[in-house]
């Protein structure tokens, strides 16, 4: 008598994406998820077309993660990045170094243009060593290290 039907679960936050198959009783699937627009009847065409996303989400995440893993070597043979900057009387620098300029000299060096959300920088206010984080994905990270030096013109020097 309890028998047991194939449902598909919707993801309230994107209803394309993240479906999942769940086996349920008929009633709680026609009085409550059905209504209620959680759930699905699965047929053989829905469940093969879920297998198919499911499965080009794995190749996604293959392919992520071996561009990270070259990505990451590329990082690893990176030392130190060297920025100069123009500086003030007590070694504090003008303007800001922001995450575009670590990006553009790591791809000066490797070739990877890496986004600003990748790269993590602690608040660069003078000239000196500063420790910045590159993370590629959630286990992958790679740590640099950053010097900033004054950049020696005519005009910034200064004498006390």
């Amino acid at each position: 008598m309890n028998k047991k039907i194939t449902m598909i679960l919707k993801d309230e936050k994107d209803r394309n994406q993240n479906k999942k198959i769940i086996y349920v009783t008929r009633g709680y699937a026609f009085n409550y998820l059905i209504p209620k627009d959680i759930a699905e009847i699965a047929t053989p065409g829905k469940i093969k077309h879920i297998n198919m996303l499911q499965q080009k989400e794995k190749q996604k995440i293959k392919i992520n993660k071996e561009k990270a893993n070259n990505t990451l070597q590329y990082l690893d043979k990176i030392n130190k990045i060297t920025i100069k900057k123009k500086h003030g009387n007590k070694m504090q620098i003008f303007g800001q170094i922001n995450e575009k300029d670590i990006s553009k000299k790591i791809a000066e060096y490797t070739g990877y243009i890496l986004s600003k959300k990748q790269i993590q920088i602690p608040n660069i206010k003078s000239i000196g060593k500063y420790q910045i984080t590159i993370k590629l994905l959630d286990n992958l990270k790679s740590n640099i290290s950053l010097n900033i030096i004054p950049d020696i013109t005519e005009n910034n020097i200064y004498f006390n």
